[in-house]
């Protein structure tokens, strides 16, 4: 059950993504053509692309976080490790990685609510700052998620493997 709604939630990731990558390629090429052809920038879009940039950044972890190795990291000790050890590793990488994510996912959630509470705007749109630290927490918990998914996935593969022997 769980592996079916990660997989749904991946999909949705997906879609959000390919969306907010083609909306913000929209607004910097927009923005390059007004600059270089019109001589006016949209001052509203590098505001934009860089809200839309933090999703995107913080989105594309979490799915990475779904594949194995598919975070970048430093394999310099961790890939001479075998059985055991090579199993506590991932076992403490996978419990760091999620306290990480739900020390991130709440300090987002307190700034959201903080931007909320004072009623802080952008400074060119003039939007609640709030949706963008929401960006935060949402993604957030996406990367526990997928943590959490990726760490059961291994627990069950090494059990399939034990069960194999």
């Amino acid at each position: 059950m769980f592996k079916k709604i990660m997989g749904a939630v991946a999909v949705i990731e997906k879609y959000l993504l390919a969306i907010t990558m083609a909306v913000t390629l929209a607004f910097t090429f927009a923005n390059v053509i007004g600059r270089f052809v019109f001589n006016h920038s949209l001052a509203f879009a590098d505001e934009l692309v860089i809200a839309l940039f933090v999703f995107v950044s913080l989105m594309g972890a979490a799915l990475c976080a779904r594949e194995d190795n598919g975070l970048i990291g430093l394999a310099l000790f961790s890939s001479r490790l075998t059985g055991s050890k090579k199993m506590m590793q991932k076992l403490l990488s996978g419990i760091v990685s999620i306290f990480y994510c739900v020390v991130l996912t709440w300090q987002g959630f307190i700034r959201m609510v903080s931007s909320m509470q004072q009623g802080e705007h952008t400074f060119v749109m003039h939007l609640p700052r709030w949706i963008f630290w929401s960006f935060i927490p949402i993604c957030g918990v996406c990367l526990i998620l997928h943590f959490i998914e990726n760490l059961s996935n291994f627990l069950s593969t090494k059990k399939n493997e034990e069960v194999c022997q």
